[in-house]
């Protein structure tokens, strides 16, 4: 009796103390935090917050965003790449801080191939060149043959130093031995009224962000940069089209989480995200704000992001950027 008494507490006991494992294995067991290294109200913190809502139901645990935004998304990437990698704590970022600020500053305090684990891309917007009215170009390679009668006469607005529309028209006057005056200015915005008003000649812009601009009818839209042509914007050619295949960048939003986490894990999260993504209220919202919704594995977004990385080395050598 004694023994049989011993023998189901330690069976008791035994029980009692997998709980704890089984419960460790259930994911979420508290609340997710995404780290948005952004301002609010922004493209990212937007789609941070409507993936967060939508996983909330899936996972019946709140998802909170977190915006920690400063010195170029450098300050949210570091906060998650000293994270636990146990899915509580999450980057949601665009290109910046996995692609270009290792070519804008000689020290990060993050590695971006090795201290983040690509989750999931959740959007990415193709760009457009877009050009004052009275510019006599209806495509790249009238621009090009513009450029190459009026040296240094064609001008761009960019974003400032190392933004895209700085990297890829450096890239193209390198590539097709022309002359363009750069004309830098502090954000989107100013750039897109300097075109509107003809301070500039063009500009590289988002369909969706460059839309007012688009539909003032002071603009022109004279490329789409990809390989097809946009389904909204029928009559405008591609890059590949118009003979550049290499004149393409967009921008993508992803997620990320911190090196370590278990294979298991990054494939839950990322298949729950997935099916956020291949709903149809979630997809129609994208489209509306003309964002294209990518169906790419972790693996696939790891690849396109080897492959970003290498097209932004050679556009940053073509624009002389220094790292600082």
């Amino acid at each position: 009796m004694k023994r049989r008494f011993t023998l189901l507490a330690s069976l008791a006991l035994l029980a009692a103390s997998a709980l704890p494992v089984q419960a460790q294995t259930a994911f979420p067991q508290k609340p997710v935090t995404f780290v948005v290294p952004l301002a609010p109200g922004g493209g990212t913190d937007i789609i941070a917050r409507k993936l967060a809502q939508s996983l909330q139901a899936i996972w019946g645990q709140n998802v909170v965003v977190e915006n920690i935004a400063g010195a170029s998304s450098i300050i949210g990437a570091q906060k998650v790449a000293r994270a636990a990698p146990d899915g509580y704590t999450l980057l949601v970022t665009t290109n910046g801080a996995i692609v270009g600020n290792r070519f804008l500053f000689k020290s990060l305090p993050y590695d971006p191939d090795r201290d983040f684990i690509p989750i999931a891309q959740l959007a990415d917007i193709e760009m457009v060149v877009l050009t004052h009215q009275s510019v006599p170009a209806n495509n790249l390679k009238e621009l090009l043959a513009l450029a190459r009668k009026e040296p240094g006469k064609v001008s761009y607005a960019s974003y400032g130093n190392g933004s895209q529309p700085h990297l890829l028209f450096e890239l193209f006057a390198q590539r097709e031995k022309v002359e363009l005056i750069h004309v830098p200015y502090k954000g989107l915005g100013p750039a897109l009224t300097a075109v509107m008003a003809g301070e500039a000649m063009l500009t590289l812009t988002g369909r969706g962000t460059g839309d007012a601009a688009i539909r003032s009818g002071k603009t022109k839209v004279i490329n789409y940069n990809s390989d097809n042509r946009d389904p909204v914007l029928p009559d405008v050619p591609s890059s590949r089209e118009m003979g550049f295949p290499y004149f393409k960048v967009a921008t993508w939003h992803g997620v990320f989480a911190p090196r370590g986490m278990s294979p298991d894990l990054l494939a839950r999260i990322s298949r729950d995200i997935q099916a956020i993504l291949r709903q149809p209220d979630f997809r129609d919202d994208m489209i509306r704000r003309a964002y294209g919704t990518p169906m790419r594995t972790p693996e696939q977004f790891a690849a396109l992001i080897a492959e970003e990385v290498k097209a932004t080395a050679e556009m940053v050598k073509a624009a002389g950027l220094k790292a600082e």
